[in-house]
């Protein structure tokens, strides 16, 4: 009987150590995760604004704020801090897909002093132009649903418009319409020619957007996972 307990004791223990391997190989792989590495997303910040720009002939005496006509732009400008241990030689974004809004305008996507591009199907290999600061990157993206709402004005009850967000209320825009997601793949090469990739998905914009004017909002980055590309 005692035989027979030792044997019991020696597989539960053989069997607890090869166990505790197994799970401890499986926190400490580090392959395909290159956020353990070379290249780690640490902040992803989405600013979401909405403006109003007015379109009416300005030689025609207006009498009442009824009068006024404008359009309505929603932009986005998503910035992608990037820690790394290696210089970055090219970047870009593929496999990009956009849910796009019931309200949908102009919608494109580029990058600040750079050529920005009309989403579509088509749209492929967008080349990115990162900042480097203080050893990180900077990626700046300007995702924008321009002139949204086109020549549009307001009651003849309305007294006082604002520049901002809340004219959507004033004008009774559904918000759920002005919503899209974006999703793509960040791929990286570094100086000695491997290439990483990891897949990002933004919501767009913000709640706060449509009382405020403008919301910026952070996301969560534990997800954004790098995995090397077989070149």
């Amino acid at each position: 009987m005692d035989k027979v307990k030792g044997i019991t004791i020696i597989i539960i223990a053989v069997v607890s150590v090869v166990a505790t391997i197994f799970i401890a190989n499986m926190l400490l792989d580090t392959t395909s995760k290159v956020n353990q590495g070379n290249f780690r997303i640490s902040d992803v910040v989405i600013k979401s604004t909405a403006t109003l720009t007015e379109v009416q002939d300005k030689e025609i005496a207006l009498e009442k704020l009824s009068d006024l006509t404008f359009d309505i732009s929603q932009t986005n400008d998503v910035s992608i801090l990037l820690e790394s241990n290696s210089k970055i030689k090219d970047m870009y974004i593929d496999n990009l897909v956009v849910t796009e809004p019931a309200l949908k305008g102009n919608m494109n996507l580029g990058q600040s002093n750079y050529e920005k591009y009309v989403v579509a199907p088509e749209l492929t290999n967008i080349e990115l132009h990162p900042e480097q600061k203080d050893g990180k990157y900077i990626i700046n993206l300007c995702i924008d649903n321009d002139n949204v709402l086109r020549d549009k004005s307001v009651d003849d009850s309305v007294k006082e418009i604002q520049y901002d967000a809340k004219i959507f209320d004033i004008l009774k825009v559904d918000r759920q319409s002005l919503k899209f997601t974006v999703s793509f793949d960040l791929y990286i090469t570094d100086e000695t020619g491997k290439t990483v990739t990891t897949s990002l998905s933004l919501n767009m914009p913000t709640e706060e957007t449509f009382t405020e004017g403008m919301s910026i909002l952070k996301q969560d980055v534990s997800k954004y996972i790098f995995t090397f590309v077989n070149n």
